[in-house]
């Protein structure tokens, strides 16, 4: 089981092909894995995204598309024991 004491970071990217490629191959050979998503932005500033799209687009725009890719951060989180192997997978 990966918790936050028995996991460690394999890769963390703001481009999600990339993260995707690590995830599928981690999958491909069995190896469990966490994937978080934080974003640099408040909840404030996306909730005023959100209404500044409805009022000026009718709702038509999502706020994510306001946003700017790199807004995201990718984190890949395996077991401990995992890390090695998993890096020498991914080649990373």
């Amino acid at each position: 089981m990966i918790n936050v004491f028995t996991r460690k970071i394999l890769i963390q990217d703001t481009n999600a092909e990339a993260v995707a490629a690590v995830w599928s191959k981690l999958r491909e050979n069995g190896i469990k894995y966490e994937v978080a998503t934080k974003t640099h932005t408040s909840s404030f500033k996306r909730m005023l995204s959100q209404k500044q799209n409805m009022h000026f687009n009718m709702g038509g725009i999502p706020a994510s598309m306001m946003e700017h890719q790199n807004a995201y951060l990718y984190i890949v989180y395996v077991h401990k024991n995992d890390y090695e192997n998993a890096k020498s997978l991914c080649d990373l």
